[in-house]
């Protein structure tokens, strides 16, 4: 009998630590780093290269030992896209005890987040999140202490574009058309105007356009005015027909875009002979940039048979500055990562060096890319030092 009893007492404590959430199991003594990403439903196409740019970030980690010297173990939750999703998923990350979390990619499924990541305590790095109230609260301006970001800010990207169209495409004259219920392609308008006038540039033509068709009416407008470039800030959801209809009406001025054309689909669905003249910004520049994206290019052609997209190099950089926050601070406590995230200066990564600025957000140079035979191609290169204007 008390054999018996010392069996049972045994496997109550046995049950006891299993159920607080300590495992007797091995895979438990990693690091643990959650994902929160759209794995389906909207933001799939985006969240899908995150995710690889992840996976062979930690594949690559592992390979050399670890952190702290403990494998690394992605802990992957599906926010379907949606923002009620998003927020559930960071309760199932927090129970898991991750030291950090990367994504969303989505700017309203960070948005919905934001408190819930705050009270928690543990940082979040959005990979792909342009939009500058993800990190900085835009009521009280206070920056918000978790949350970072390995994108560039639409700011940035706007000036840039400016930048280039002023001095080395040489126009004078633009006009903007930007589709009206989006607060990114809105602030993108903006930030290209502000910047494009604040350099001697002109702006007569400031358009919103819901409806791609309506452009038409505004044809006679462009010439009037004597327009030599369009920006047109948005998604290739928009832009893509916005640019077959200028392109089939005659209008060969050069077309301006942001990071959102920067999918597949622009290749795909745009006759090759619309594209000349088509610039836009974007994070990655391919294999050709530097040494730390030839290395991240061929890696992922190694692991996956295909070359990577913009998303799955802010994916692997977001992973990556990560991993080294846990190696500098030596810890893999969350509120530690976070402070020592902040500290992150000159990383070397796919998408380029980046700093974090006192904002958490990524101070890095922005690609203006072109196309080619309809493959993109690196067309200029806009320093830090250029996007402050």
């Amino acid at each position: 009998m008390k054999r018996y009893m010392e069996i049972l007492a045994f496997c109550m404590l046995f049950m006891a630590f299993f159920l607080s959430g300590c495992s007797l199991s091995p895979t438990n003594m990693g690091v643990l780093i959650g994902t929160n990403l759209a794995l389906s439903g909207k933001g799939m196409s985006y969240s899908t290269s995150t995710e690889r740019g992840i996976e062979l970030a930690k594949d690559m980690v592992n390979d050399r030992g670890g952190l702290l010297g403990r494998p690394v173990q992605i802990v992957s939750v599906d926010n379907h896209g949606k923002p009620e999703d998003a927020v559930a998923a960071i309760q199932q990350l927090t129970v898991r005890h991750v030291s950090a979390i990367i994504g969303p990619d989505l700017t309203d499924c960070t948005r919905a987040v934001l408190p819930n990541v705050e009270a928690v305590k543990i940082p979040l790095i959005s990979p792909a999140c342009t939009q500058p109230d993800i990190t900085v609260d835009p009521k009280s301006h206070e920056v918000y202490r978790y949350i970072f970001r390995a994108a560039y800010i639409d700011a940035s990207q706007g000036r840039a574009m400016a930048d280039y169209a002023l001095k080395q495409l040489h126009v004078k004259r633009a006009a903007v058309f930007y589709y009206p219920d989006k607060t990114y392609a809105q602030g993108l308008a903006e930030y290209f105007r502000s910047a494009f006038a604040a350099s001697g540039g002109e702006v007569p033509v400031y358009i919103p356009v819901e409806e791609v068709q309506d452009l038409t009416k505004y044809l006679s407008l462009l010439q009037r005015e004597n327009v030599d470039v369009i920006y047109l800030p948005g998604y290739d959801d928009w832009t893509i027909p916005a640019i077959t209809l200028l392109r089939s009406h005659g209008i060969s001025q050069p077309l301006l875009g942001p990071d959102g054309w920067n999918g597949p689909k622009m290749e795909r669905d745009v006759d090759t002979s619309y594209l000349t003249q088509v610039y836009y910004t974007d994070h990655y520049a391919g294999h050709d940039a530097s040494e730390a994206a030839r290395r991240f290019s061929q890696a992922y052609y190694e692991k996956y048979g295909e070359w990577p997209d913009s998303y799955a190099a802010l994916g692997y950089d977001a992973f990556m500055m990560t991993a080294e926050a846990v190696e500098r601070c030596q810890s893999a406590e969350a509120p530690d990562v976070a402070r020592e995230l902040e500290k992150t200066i000159d990383y070397d990564g796919a998408t380029g060096t980046i700093s974090l600025d006192a904002n958490h957000d990524a101070i890095k140079d922005v690609f203006i890319m072109t196309f080619k035979d309809g493959q993109p191609e690196l067309a200029a290169t806009i320093p830090k030092d250029r996007q402050t204007q």
